[in-house]
Parts: C-alpha cells; sequence; structure tokens
C-alpha cells in the first residue's frame, strides 16, 4: 500500500528530474522538444503543488508556486514561436504551390522572433536564479517536505480515487453546458479542467490497478488532444492576423499578403471543424457509459 507522501514526492521528484534532463536544450535551443518537454514538467509540477497543498508547509508551497510560474512566464514566447513555426509548414502546404513563395516574407520574420527571443531565454535559464530554484527544491524534496503532515500516511489510492470522482463529477457538470453556441472560452475553461483531472489521474496511477485505469486514461487524453488542436489552432489565427499587420507595415506584397489571406482561411475552416469535435467529445466524456467506467474503477459513485 502507497501512502499520499510516497506518491507526492515521487511526482515532484519525476518532473525535477525531467525539467533537469531538458534544460541544457533548451539553452542551446536547437530542439523545440526540449523546451515543450521542460514545460510540461513544469506544468505538472504546479499542478501537484496544488494537488498536494495540504502536504506543504505553507512558505513552501507559496515560494515554489511563484518561481514556477516565473519559469513558465520566461519559457512562452520561445515556445509560442515555436509553435507557430510548426503550424507554418504545416498550413503552407494547404495552398496551391504557386502561392507559396509569396510566405517567404513570413517565414523570415517569424524566424527573426525566435532567434531574439531564444537569445534571450538562454541567459535567463542559465542565470543564478534558475540553478538556484530547481537545486534548492531538489534540496526540499531529499529533506521530505511531503512528510510529517497528518496525511502524510493516508492511503494514496483512497484518498486519490476520492479526488479523482470529485474531480470528473465537477467536468461531468460543465460538459453539459456546452453546446454550439457556447463562446470559445467554455470550450478552453472545458480543456483546463480535462487536462487537471488527467494529471490527477496521472499523479495517483502507482497506486492503482492499472488496467482499467489506463484504459480511462488513454480515453482522456483523447479528448484533451481534441481541445488542445482547438485552442491551437484558434491561438495560430490570431497570432498570424497581428504578424499579417507587421509584415505590412514591413511593406509586404499584394501577393504575400493575399497568401496569408488563403492561409488564415485555412485556419478558419479548422477551427469549424475542431469545435465540432470537441463539442463531439464532451458528449461522450459526460455519457452514462463514461460515468460506469469511471465508477467501476474508483468505486465510488458519481453524483
Amino acid at each position: 500500500m502507497m501512502n499520499l507522501s510516497e506518491i507526492a514526492r515521487g511526482v515532484f521528484q519525476t518532473q525535477l528530474q525531467a525539467m533537469q534532463m531538458h534544460l541544457e536544450g533548451c539553452i542551446k535551443g536547437s530542439d523545440p522538444i526540449h523546451l515543450h518537454d521542460l514545460r510540461v514538467a513544469n506544468r505538472r509540477t504546479r499542478a501537484a503543488l496544488i494537488e498536494f497543498k495540504e502536504l506543504l508547509p505553507e512558505d513552501i508551497f507559496q515560494n515554489y508556486q511563484q518561481d514556477f510560474r516565473w519559469i513558465h512566464q520566461v519559457t512562452g514566447e520561445v515556445r509560442d514561436l515555436d509553435v507557430v513555426l510548426s503550424y507554418y509548414q504545416i498550413l503552407r502546404k494547404e495552398i496551391p504551390k504557386s502561392w507559396r513563395p509569396h510566405l517567404k516574407p513570413l517565414h523570415v520574420l517569424l524566424n527573426k522572433k525566435r532567434m531574439i527571443a531564444q537569445e534571450e531565454l538562454s541567459g535567463i535559464l542559465q542565470s543564478d536564479r534558475v540553478i538556484e530554484i530547481l537545486e534548492s527544491w531538489s534540496d526540499s524534496l531529499e529533506k521530505g517536505i511531503t512528510t510529517g503532515n497528518s496525511l502524510s500516511l493516508e492511503d494514496a489510492r483512497e484518498y486519490g480515487s476520492l479526488r479523482i470522482v470529485k474531480r470528473y463529477s465537477k467536468l461531468q457538470k460543465r460538459g453539459q453546458d456546452l453546446s454550439k453556441k457556447a463562446p470559445a472560452e467554455d470550450y478552453h475553461d472545458f480543456r483546463i479542467m480535462v487536462k487537471k483531472l488527467r494529471y490527477l489521474m496521472e499523479f495517483f496511477r502507482p497506486s492503482m490497478d492499472q488496467e482499467e485505469f489506463d484504459k480511462i486514461r488513454g480515453n482522456l487524453k483523447a479528448v484533451q488532444d481534441t481541445y488542445g488542436v482547438f485552442q491551437d489552432t484558434e491561438i495560430q489565427l490570431l497570432n498570424l492576423r497581428e504578424l499579417s499587420g507587421e509584415i505590412f507595415e514591413l511593406d509586404a506584397s499584394v501577393d504575400t499578403m493575399l497568401a496569408l489571406g488563403q492561409v488564415l482561411g485555412v485556419l478558419e475552416k479548422r477551427l469549424s471543424q475542431a469545435k465540432k469535435k470537441c463539442l463531439k467529445q464532451a458528449y461522450w466524456l459526460i455519457s452514462d457509459a463514461s460515468v460506469r467506467s469511471f465508477q467501476s474503477c474508483f468505486q465510488y459513485p458519481i453524483d
């Protein structure tokens, strides 16, 4: 039987190791996967701090929430540009070949922005502050900051099952409010709730019977991925509109602006398609079949 302290420490250490492993790659900036994976580990650490808040001294919780939020913020610009550049490679293939050369000014602008942002980020990631955050967090974990609390010895499976079912119940109620006419913000809020539920499940996975558990977790990942496409597409639309303005101010040709317009049209179509898929996934996730799966796996009724 695993206790709550063991689960929390395992989660924190796993994510810390991932950040440490990818830090050098983020400093070099040659492969976007390093920054992506560091940010995922950072995001999971922040989620775990909230989930296991009652195990931690208040000052520890507050300090590291602030520190890891800062890392998320300073790495955001380069990651956003990496995503835009990856979309650029895909979207340019969606317009006729004769128009593709006219998108070159966009590619040049994106690469210039990323080079400047990466140079700044490399300096930040080599700073004393980042080194101190990771080293002090490692020291804190080694000192057993998740122990000595009244909850530390709680049965992790029992505690986690109840938390997961409560989180799913809230998600189910939110999903019932989604509709074709719901604003994009409602879809984004639902996506965040799905992500938090998935993270929570992953935190407690070592304490669960994993066959049934992993089936639910896999289905949840598919839902999150669908909503991620919707959000990413909307963000790329906003980014491209903003970049179109910058390119126009740089005296771009009429052909370049027309090519950008075609790319915007592709994104608009994708956004509409993604929204339909999101709604379908939401209805599936709150269905009676999904409720039965959660109740069977975690042995708690869904309110």
